[in-house]
């Protein structure tokens, strides 16, 4: 007997015979492998002849076969002894990298269907991809995705809620699959798909417009099962509220239905205000939609209290900033109006008291001037009598000019703006400001009218 001849008979003791033994085939030998092998040395002539022994029961895993795959306790003794065989065949990820994996999934569906009490079952599908995502299986997933994105989406219904169902599992995976991220974020966003697909199954449904994973024929029974679930899901359902709201006049509804919808709705709507929304599935939410999942939170996610509270907060703190601001304003105005009634009362010549006003902003120069000349004991004083025109006359066009100038300016850019682009791009044109108090010209004909 030759090397290769004696793996496969190892093989065929140690592994084919416990797989169709766990397959209820109670006429497969059972063999004390380490007593007739002793230890056996896995290389590339064992691991060959694994994969060639394998392939079959590879086809039946991966399809769903329920002389496989069947009901029972045994299921998962597969599901462990599948990935302990796989882990030793570097060649199933080239073989699966050929399959048709949307055949696959309904091949799944039809399996979910023979076992209709195993409610988890699922999962089992969740098992078979994670496999893939592990060996480095490669498709077309664009491609893939394409397809799916046409069957579910665009489709008032499929085949079943579970054949559906199995479809969208495989919508999810292929949407992580074919962005371009490493292995491991692969891995991280894939084990929440599974970890939360109890709550997802229910976006997929609205997110479809067709209800899948579950019995209901009415949206509102599934939004009622959302408002009624674990706890697990009461951080996300802002996600599944904004995709049933945006939905909503989509899904065809009897006036009865709509009305039991509506109520629905409301009362979701009052549990998210006092729930504290997580993000935790917004990216993997963006990646399996990335056209609308964005879009959903900015034109739906109602504010929780928590956040109508914080934002009623900081604009208190704004109101107090503002006030506090004011009154800082108003101490140095004073201060600098006390500063200049002291300069004319010293005599100091009128043209140090100019000085000190061009200083300031133009507003606050006009208003220090009139309180200064509203203040009897400067008006006592002749310097200031004598100089009062002059200086009246300079702050008033200070004033109005600057006024004047932010005018242009804005009128400038808008012409701009509004002006045909034929030969120039208009966006690329930048008016030249030379200075704060300078009038700003107007455009020149340089784009094309």
């Amino acid at each position: 007997m030759n090397e290769t001849d004696r793996f496969k008979e190892y093989i065929q003791d140690s592994i084919i015979n416990r797989l169709e033994w766990l397959m209820g085939n109670t006429e497969a030998s059972q063999v004390n492998v380490w007593q007739k092998y002793g230890h056996v040395t896995k290389d590339a002539v064992y691991k060959q002849a694994l994969h060639e022994s394998m392939q079959p029961y590879y086809e039946m895993y991966l399809f769903g076969d329920p002389r496989l795959c069947r009901d029972g306790q045994h299921l998962e003794s597969i599901s462990r002894l599948m990935r302990e065989i796989i882990a030793d065949d570097d060649q199933f990820g080239n073989w699966a990298s050929k399959q048709n994996l949307r055949e696959a999934a309904e091949f799944w569906g039809d399996n979910l269907k023979r076992y209709d009490k195993e409610q988890r079952r699922i999962y089992r599908f969740f098992h078979v991809l994670e496999l893939l995502l592990e060996s480095g299986c490669r498709q077309d997933w664009t491609s893939i995705s394409e397809e799916l994105k046409e069957m579910l989406f665009h489709a008032e219904v499929c085949y079943d809620y579970k054949t559906d169902e199995v479809l969208c599992v495989l919508h999810g995976f292929v949407m992580i699959m074919k962005q371009e991220w490493t292995w491991q974020k692969k891995r991280e966003l894939f084990s929440l798909l599974s970890d939360n697909w109890l709550f997802l199954k229910h976006y997929y449904s609205v997110m479809t417009r067709h209800i899948i994973g579950v019995k209901w024929t009415s949206f509102h029974k599934v939004a009622e099962t959302v408002m009624g679930a674990s706890q697990s899901f009461k951080p996300h359902m802002h996600i599944f509220y904004c995709g049933l709201v945006d939905c909503a006049d989509e899904l065809i509804l009897n006036r009865r239905n709509r009305r039991e919808l509506d109520k629905v709705v409301g009362q979701m709507q009052e549990e998210l205000n006092r729930c504290e929304p997580s993000e935790l599935l917004y990216e993997l939410c963006d990646t399996l939609f990335p056209e609308d999942f964005q879009r959903l939170l900015r034109e739906h996610r109602p504010k929780s209290y928590k956040e109508v509270e914080d934002e009623s907060r900081r604009k208190d703190e704004l109101i107090m900033q503002i006030k506090e601001q004011a009154k800082q304003l108003n101490l140095q105005l004073n201060k600098a109006e006390e500063t200049l009634q002291q300069m004319v009362e010293s005599a100091i010549p009128i043209k140090d008291v100019d000085s000190e006003l061009e200083q300031y902003p133009s507003g606050m120069a006009w208003d220090l001037l009139q309180k200064l000349q509203a203040n009897p004991v400067i008006n006592m004083q002749p310097a200031w009598r004598e100089n009062y025109p002059q200086l009246l006359e300079k702050y008033r066009a200070r004033l109005f000019d600057s006024d004047i100038q932010q005018r242009n300016l804005t009128d400038a850019m808008m012409k701009v703006a509004e002006r045909p682009t034929t030969s120039i791009n208009a966006t690329n044109y930048q008016p030249q400001i030379q200075s704060q108090h300078v009038d700003i010209p107007m455009p020149q004909n340089r784009l094309a009218e």
